[in-house]
């Protein structure tokens, strides 16, 4: 049964191997009708255990094979596999197909599918994936679909000369290396490591869109008669809102600029009553993992001082000011009468250096040997934590060997030990922090081989701390995510999709689907709180007022100065989403901001029903107000500060 949008699909993802590409579309018929196929097909099963509704099992094999270079052959080995799809399509180009699994149910349901298709050339063993299947090597490739600590040697000798065998080498899927063996002589092996990261998505499609054929006029009517004004936040609709959130896991909420004090205090407001009113009990920002665990520590009266402060590199401001102290002290206040319920956490990759001493430090006092071991894997990019992006641009030049195999083993013996370490908060933290170096390491590596390899990962990070999160508080966990609107909104409806950014709204609405409620926010003109250049002083900007062809445009043309515009279909007119379903421009604020080329700097087309389930709306704001730490003119020494995680004197 021919599948063209499946073929479109797999060439969209980088498969051009016709012997792959051939195979995929020449599957019998029965295959697809076999009511016993259920539920394996397309199952995710070993990957879904730690990401969930990432790319699907399928997609992931088929890229790997495509980098084994896949060819007519006698034998290939396969482990770990979990894709009767898979394995059909590899019994097409080899004579036998060997594949691995641990599961005897499930092999035998594997053989009586393909049986019933004709299939007899796929042979099934069970047993552990490290030791192979020796008895039929040597194999003209061997994939293996199953992450490894290290590739194990058995594996390599089961090679034929001149075979290749490719496996994911890390701690978990989300933080693997693909690594490709090559056998050039009874001893000698090449091996490689693949820069892709196949298990971060990639956007395949784009939101059906409409085309520029309703008077402006009209449009500003519409949204002036859909849209839920308000005079202050104080009276911000929220129960409406509260409402129309429903029974949401997760509700992102935006800001378009990372320096407007109406987008943080609203924001507040709206997560207070998440907390207060439907138990939410994350709070989850677009800040350093290690700057937020001392905020989380404070707010849940855990606080103990460090020898260094949070939120003192650039952009201090994003989250040291009075909008998110004046939260930070109602959390605080309210887990004291609701036994800390409530933590606080930042889901960003930076903070490196500070990471690695907070693992560290927790390894002292729990396993000193695991500290020293820690200390020695860490050593290799430690030296570069002034400025990681040095580490970046000595690894483009081959002046410099990547630190990643390294960071990843610490990753990997925390997993390794966790029983020991115990699963306790602390634990938590520590895996986090190391989590982030892995991550950083990436990132900082990324940076130099093109903007959506670093966005992407980023991002992910970003969304794989959430999912964390989640699972370590239970099912019941609900979390609130506080990011720019172009993290939060779904990439999908967004230019973004064009340079092949994904971002953690995208993946929320593909993991949560209607559970995933995520608000934008928007202004015409008013200040800002931003740098002219990355790494400027912060300064208060005048900000333009929207450009014509605009969705900001058509908002100021409404003449209602604040209010909140829901978007989703069942919570609006269908008018309303036809007319806004046509990709506009809107304006993104960072903590740079350039009004002198404005249009090009800060504007990007977008399809704002697509992209957020609610739109809030200022006609004027004004800068964020930033705080000056009482000891800031003092200089930090090695006696640790006992003070406000902020700076401030308690």
């Amino acid at each position: 049964m021919k599948d063209l949008s499946f073929e479109t699909q797999l060439k969209d993802k980088g498969i051009s191997n016709m012997l792959l590409l051939e195979a995929f579309q020449n599957i019998p018929k029965a295959f697809f009708l076999s009511e016993n196929l259920h539920p394996y097909f397309y199952e995710d099963v070993r990957i879904e255990k730690a990401i969930e509704k990432t790319e699907p099992r399928v997609i992931v094999v088929a890229r790997m094979l495509e980098q084994l270079q896949v060819k007519k052959a006698d034998k290939i080995l396969i482990t770990g596999a979990d894709s009767v799809y898979i394995l059909a399509v590899l019994s097409k180009i080899y004579k036998d197909v060997y594949a691995i699994e641990t599961t005897k149910t499930y092999a035998n349901w594997v053989l009586e599918v393909l049986k019933n298709i004709d299939i007899t050339n796929v042979h099934i063993k069970i047993g552990k994936f490290e030791n192979g299947w020796k008895v039929n090597a040597p194999y003209d490739a061997i994939l293996s679909a199953s992450e490894f600590s290290k590739i194990p040697k058995t594996l390599k000798q089961q090679l034929k000369i001149g075979a290749k065998l490719l496996a994911p080498v890390g701690p978990d899927w989300a933080h693997v290396i693909l690594e490709t063996i090559e056998r050039i002589s009874e001893t000698e092996y090449v091996t490689k490591t693949l820069r892709d990261n196949y298990f971060i998505p990639k956007p395949t499609l784009m939101p059906v869109i409409g085309t520029e054929r309703y008077p402006e006029n009209e449009i500003i009517d519409e949204i002036g008669m859909s849209s839920i004004p308000f005079k202050t936040i104080n009276k911000f609709p929220i129960e409406g809102l509260l409402e129309r959130i429903g029974d949401a896991k997760v509700v992102l909420l935006g800001e378009a600029s990372h320096g407007t004090s109406e987008f943080y205090a609203t924001r507040q407001e709206i997560t207070k009553a998440l907390i207060e009113q439907k138990g939410f009990n994350l709070v989850c920002a677009e800040a350093d993992w290690s700057d937020a665990e001392q905020i989380n520590n404070y707010v849940r009266h855990q606080y103990q001082s460090q020898d260094w402060m949070p939120f003192k590199r650039f952009p201090e401001w994003m989250w040291k000011n009075e909008e998110v102290l004046n939260f930070v002290e109602w959390l605080k206040v309210y887990n004291n009468k609701h036994n800390n319920t409530v933590g606080f956490y930042g889901l960003d990759l930076y903070g490196l250096e500070n990471s690695i001493d907070l693992v560290i430090s927790y390894l002292e006092g729990i396993d000193p040997n695991l500290a020293t071991f820690a200390k020695l894997r860490y050593s290799c990019i430690m030296p570069y934590m002034s400025n990681p992006t040095v580490y970046g641009k000595l690894l483009k030049t081959d002046k410099l060997e990547s630190c990643e195999k390294k960071v990843l083993k610490m990753l990997f013996y925390l997993l390794k030990n966790k029983n020991k370490l115990n699963h306790s908060q602390a634990y938590l933290y520590a895996y986090q922090n190391a989590t982030v170096v892995v991550d950083a390491e990436r990132y900082y590596k990324a940076m130099y081989y093109g903007s959506a390899e670093s966005w992407n990962l980023r991002d992910f990070h970003m969304f794989y701390t959430l999912k964390s999160l989640m699972s370590y508080y239970g099912k019941d966990s609900k979390a609130i995510v506080w990011a720019h609107n172009s993290h939060i909104g779904n990439a999908l409806a967004t230019q973004m999709y064009a340079r092949g950014q994904i971002n953690i709204g995208h993946l929320c609405k593909e993991h949560f689907g209607s559970k995933s409620y995520a608000i934008g926010f928007g202004t015409h003109t008013g200040t800002v709180a931003a740098a002219k250049n990355w790494g400027d002083p912060m300064q208060v900007i005048p900000i333009n007022e929207s450009l014509p062809k605009s969705y900001e445009h058509l908002c100021y043309k409404t003449n209602v100065s604040n209010f909140t515009l829901p978007l989703r279909a069942e919570h609006t007119e269908k008018k309303l989403r036809e007319f806004l379903n046509t990709p506009r421009l809107q304006r993104a604020i960072g903590v740079v901001y350039r009004p002198k080329t404005e249009r090009m700097s800060h504007y990007y087309k977008t399809v704002l029903p697509s992209q957020f389930d609610e739109y809030i709306w200022f006609n004027k704001t004004r800068a964020v107000t930033p705080l000056k730490s009482k000891i800031e003119t003092q200089p930090l020494n090695k006696k640790k500060l006992d003070v406000h995680p902020f700076g401030l004197i308690d």
